[in-house]
């Protein structure tokens, strides 16, 4: 931990003297880097920079002390503040010192009892010796956490949480919109008014602490493309190990970013992040306060809008297609996409939704399911399951906007696929397909299901099959003889349609 002349006033040895600051109260966190003992009246060339001076005031008895000289000698020289203790030599530190001090804001310490310098001098070495230690072994540390950048491309917020781990403190990413994209920390805390408050803080070109919250921020990215910062949210001391842990962290998001090749964003990955997370219950407090900081604006009502793609890899389409600017959207899982789009009612949702699909370009989307409009934030996580819901359930080739309310038996026997008398009752009315050795099964299994979704029309079913009407009759009358059923009866119709269907439900049966 780095040392500043606050904590050298605590030390216990420093302490016994019972320091009254003269001057500059308000300087005195700044970082000490020695501690040198000196009685002259000019030390110039014989100081560090960032040292304090310990004196016993021999050079202020000096005939014709010049006080202001004395202060402007100290300061040029590099050093952060004097400490006087006077004695035999001084009884009482000169009105002209405290005043020169005082004028030019040098921190000037008495001590109202005696202490031993060359004790002082040798704990406070100890200590920046440690502390020099213990950067280094940071540095060390933060060169583990940060030489793969790998870790930077796949997921930045390892980066962040590997900051914030090293120093102890919360870190966000943001973007220069100032959408959060990242963070370590309590997102309902963190991130409350994320947007407002990180606009009072200036973006700079370097590392510094600024803003009325007292934030220390690194910008991200390439010096002429910077695209986002890390930033310390918290009024925190301007120390050398935080900032060095904070710009290794910097180096590596860049890095990441300039080898990525993932088609999506850092911003998009970090909506599906969240998106994923409210799929499975994420609290309502933190799912508030992160889709707010990932730019979702405030509404009275919010739309759910979830696509199963028709083919791999289109994902980046799909979300350009559907988030608004003031929505949020991303990947969840089987590469499905998802949008939580503002409206303004719940007629206006309808009007919405049926826009952003039709944007979509034809062919790539095998369906679209929809839920909502939902008024809090709250309610998403029941909205995007039952978008997701849809979105397997719906039919391919049938890209239209569908709603739970569309499905009809599908959504039923959807929503029942764990439950184990529909296992059964699927068994019984399929086993003999089932249980035959493959390829014969799927093969039977997939005529079978041919009939049910051409309706029971012969002429559908032979063309499907691309089969004569003679060669279409003998396939149902082999699976007539395998199953033990008359295909012509109604009944037996329907349970077999009901199992054709649950067999598609079944936990693990990819969605078709």
């Amino acid at each position: 931990m780095d040392l500043t002349l606050r904590d050298v006033l605590e030390l216990p040895v420093m302490a016994a003297g019972a320091p009254v600051v003269r001057s500059a109260a308000d300087a005195v966190d700044v970082l000490v880097r020695s501690v040198h003992v000196s009685e002259l009246s000019d030390v110039a060339g014989t100081l560090t920079s960032g040292v304090l001076v310990l004196s016993i005031g021999l050079a202020l008895t000096e005939p014709g002390f010049d006080a202001v000289a004395y202060v402007r000698s100290l300061r040029d020289a590099g050093a952060i503040g004097l400490v006087v203790e006077p004695g035999q030599h001084l009884r009482r530190l000169p009105d002209a010192l405290v005043q020169a001090a005082r004028a030019a804001r040098f921190p000037l310490v008495e001590l109202r009892s005696t202490v031993r310098f060359i004790e002082v001098t040798e704990i406070v070495h100890a200590r920046i010796v440690n502390a020099h230690y213990e950067r280094l072994r940071l540095a060390e540390r933060a060169h583990e956490a940060f030489s793969t950048v790998g870790a930077a491309v796949r997921a930045p917020d390892a980066v962040v949480a590997h900051a914030a781990k090293l120093m102890g403190l919360p870190v966000v990413l943001e973007d220069r919109t100032h959408r959060a994209l990242a963070f370590a920390g309590s997102a309902e805390t963190l991130l409350r008014d994320w947007t407002a408050r990180s606009r009072r803080v200036p973006f700079s070109a370097g590392t510094e602490v600024g803003g009325p919250e007292g934030w220390m921020c690194t910008p991200v990215g390439p010096p002429r493309e910077r695209w986002g910062r890390l930033c310390v949210p918290v009024r925190s001391a301007e120390q050398p190990a935080a900032w060095m842990v904070l710009e290794r962290a910097a180096e590596a998001l860049t890095v990441g970013k300039l080898l990525e090749r993932s088609p999506l964003s850092v911003e998009i990955e970090a909506q599906s992040d969240l998106l994923r997370e409210v799929l499975h219950g994420a609290d309502e407090g933190s799912v508030r306060a992160r889709a707010r900081a990932l730019g979702l604006a405030s509404a009275q009502y919010y739309a759910v809008l979830v696509c199963r793609p028709a083919h791999a890899g289109q994902e980046r389409v799909f979300l350009d297609a559907m988030v608004t600017s003031d929505g949020i959207g991303g990947v969840l899982a089987a590469g499905r996409v998802a949008a939580v789009l503002p409206c303004s009612s719940a007629a206006a949702e309808k009007a919405l939704l049926e826009r952003v699909v039709a944007g979509v370009p034809t062919g790539l989307a095998a369906a679209f399911g929809a839920a909502g409009p939902v008024r809090r934030l709250g309610e998403l996580p029941a909205a995007l399951q039952e978008a997701v819901h849809v979105a397997d359930v719906v039919s391919p080739g049938l890209p239209a906007l569908r709603r739970a309310g569309d499905l009809g038996v599908r959504g039923l026997l959807w929503w029942l696929r764990d439950h184990p008398r529909l296992h059964e009752f699927t068994e019984t009315q399929l086993r003999p397909l089932l249980t035959l050795p493959e390829p014969r099964s799927s093969r039977m299994f997939a005529t079978l299901r041919t009939f049910v979704d051409s309706g029971y029309s012969m002429t559908a079913f032979a063309k499907a099959l691309n089969l004569s009407r003679p060669a279409a009759y003998s396939r149902l009358a082999t699976i007539e003889r395998l199953l033990g059923v008359d295909l012509s009866d109604p009944d037996t119709r329907l349970s077999l349609h009901l199992a054709v269907l649950a067999h598609r439900s079944a936990p693990g049966t990819p969605p078709q």
